[in-house]
């Protein structure tokens, strides 16, 4: 009976784990394909629905802008009205004298300049006078080529009695660039007082421009091809960005474009109408881009909840397993816990329990790997502190006398002063570091370097009395004087200047030292300005500025990121090395 039992339990935990699997995978397959279904349907609506705003707004934005454009046209053409000379003179000039039609004649090219200011998008501004004298500035159409079209044009303006009259798309010019734009112009008539026509003000424009101008030339607003179309109100074609300008042919009919195939958005509110369209075959393929990111997504859930289903069986084993990889890596000295997340009451148990036995034996062997190191560190410490100075002191006075003795007293003073450099350096261990102690040790290291370079370098030192007594990190300032003078004093012939200068400020205090040497180029300084933002990063190959990115990197690491050294530079004027450091509230022995 029992080795029946046992036959038996394969085959039903396998049938088991089969209808879990099975039923897992249609409770989850069935919800997954009605969320893909919806995610398509919510798609199509919302690309449809998202770019028929897009277009609309698209089209209300260059309508607006086109509309403000032709109405700073409108009024800059009435300033002309305010001037009652030139309008007199506007067809009547033969009846003026020679000095008074000059005189005039620059008063009209300078109103036609002031236009072309004032409107930069103009290709051209002219004046056509009831006696048939033309004056313009820029560029001007060739009127007698096409003189049906123009006499056409010119009776409606006169008939719209100063209102604004625009006159569809009748020239090709080449911009600079070697691209070839249409002409469209704006006309108004020109009366006296009286209702006399003086003439004509011609505006000349290029809707390629204005489109430009108005920001929707690049086409970034909608992802999809659009084609955006500008009329007159006679409903004739002044714009087509789908057409080459050389392809316009004058007064030709705005298209009617069919809904089923394009995506519509028009404004035909203003002096302008303005039509925008998207093909639908470019909105047809962001929607089938959606679809078949939404089969994507349900073949991958498909896959993933099979492998999950897949899964149940094997999560029944593997804590096990994973416990005993465990004990294995303890074996072999990785003391490492197991993640309890996921177990079941009595597997959880004993993993916790698993994971505290780790963790003693862990905190055992660190406790006594870190009382060997300090054990270590202690025997260093008492080591290092048995080196007596001294010793080095008598060797360097016996060779100070012995060349004060051999008539070498410039050697003797240098000696001397490279004594008290190391009676500086290595004394004081027992005290805290004072700004004063720093200032010492820059004087000495000052006077040793004029023993060697005549009396070449001048130390200027101004700081308060209370910033001198601040304590401060050893060696700070010495690293920063010898660049001044190993790289900023170049000229072998003139004196140099070391200024020292500081002040305290609640938080912290700031020493500047600062040089008259030759400075750096902005190139360099913004090699070493890198280097000490990234000094804890810096290869050691890199040799610009070690002694700085020392200091930045110990002053750092002690006080704080806050804290460090920053430079300035000016070529050929000199170089400026600030050090910000806090002021202990108590004593600090730095």
């Amino acid at each position: 009976m029992p080795m029946r039992s046992q036959k038996r339990t394969g085959p039903r935990r396998y049938r088991f784990f089969t209808m879990l699997f099975i039923s897992y995978l249609l409770m989850c397959m069935v919800p997954v394909f009605l969320l893909t279904h919806v995610f398509y349907a919510k798609a199509r609506e919302q690309v449809i629905g998202t770019s028929t705003q897009l277009i609309e707004l698209l089209a209300v934005q260059l309508a607006t802008s086109l509309e403000t454009y032709i109405a700073q046209v409108s009024n800059s053409s009435l300033t002309i009205y305010s001037d009652y000379a030139l309008i007199d003179y506007l067809g009547r000039e033969t009846s003026y004298s020679s000095y008074e039609r000059i005189r005039l004649n620059l008063l009209l090219h300078r109103q036609l300049s002031t236009f072309m200011t004032q409107l930069p998008n103009l290709q051209g501004v002219a004046i056509l006078s009831e006696s048939g004298l033309v004056y313009n500035n820029g560029f001007m159409p060739d009127m007698a080529h096409d003189a049906a079209f123009w006499d056409k044009w010119k009776r409606q303006i006169r008939a719209a009695n100063g209102q604004l009259v625009i006159v569809p798309t009748h020239s090709q010019i080449y911009l600079p660039s070697g691209t070839v734009v249409g002409v469209f112009s704006a006309g108004r008539l020109i009366q006296d007082i009286e209702g006399r026509h003086a003439g004509i003000l011609l505006f000349e424009l290029s809707p390629d421009k204005l489109v430009a101008h108005s920001g929707q030339g690049g086409g970034a607003s909608i992802p999809y091809r659009k084609r955006m179309m500008i009329e007159t109100p006679e409903r004739a074609l002044i714009y087509d960005s789908s057409l080459e300008a050389a392809a316009f042919v004058p007064e030709i009919p705005a298209p009617e474009l069919p809904g089923g195939e394009w995506m519509l958005g028009t404004d035909r509110s203003g002096k302008l109408g303005v039509t925008v369209a998207v093909p639908m075959e470019d909105l047809e393929k962001q929607i089938v881009s959606y679809r078949n990111l939404a089969l994507i997504i349900a073949a991958s859930m498909a896959c993933a909840i099979a492998g999950i289903s897949m899964l149940l069986s094997y999560q029944i084993s593997r804590p096990i397993n994973r416990l005993i990889r465990h004990m294995r890596r303890v074996e072999d000295g990785r003391y490492t816990p197991i993640p309890e997340e996921g177990l079941n009451v009595e597997l959880g148990a004993l993993t916790r329990t698993y994971n505290l036995m780790v963790l003693k034996i862990k905190n055992l062997i660190e406790d006594v790997y870190l009382a060997q190191i300090k054990q270590n560190q202690a025997k260093f410490m008492a080591l290092q502190n048995q080196i007596n100075p001294h010793w080095l002191y008598n060797t360097l006075e016996s060779i100070r006398m012995q060349a004060y003795l051999s008539q070498a007293p410039d050697v003797a003073a240098m000696i001397k002063t490279l004594g008290r450099m190391f009676q500086l350096t290595l004394s004081q261990r027992d005290r805290t570091n004072l700004v004063a102690d720093e200032l010492e040790y820059i004087q000495v290291y000052v006077h040793l370097q004029n023993i060697r370079f005549e009396n070449r370098f001048h130390l200027s030192v101004q700081l308060p009395e209370a910033l001198k007594q601040t304590p401060i990190m050893k060696l700070t300032f010495q690293p920063i004087v010898e660049n001044c003078i190993t790289h900023g004093f170049i000229d072998p012939d003139r004196e140099y200047i070391i200024r020292i200068e500081g002040e305290l400020l609640q938080e912290a205090g700031i020493i500047r030292i600062a040089d008259n040497g030759g400075g750096m180029d902005g190139e360099q300084l913004e090699r070493v300005r890198r280097q000490l933002g990234y000094a804890d990063r810096m290869s050691a190959g890199e040799e610009d500025s070690l002694g700085l990115r020392n200091i930045q990197e110990r002053l750092q690491l002690h006080y704080g990121y806050e804290y460090g050294l920053s430079v300035a530079s000016v070529l050929y004027e000199g170089t400026e090395v600030t050090i910000r450091f806090p002021i202990p509230k108590g004593d600090n022995d730095v």
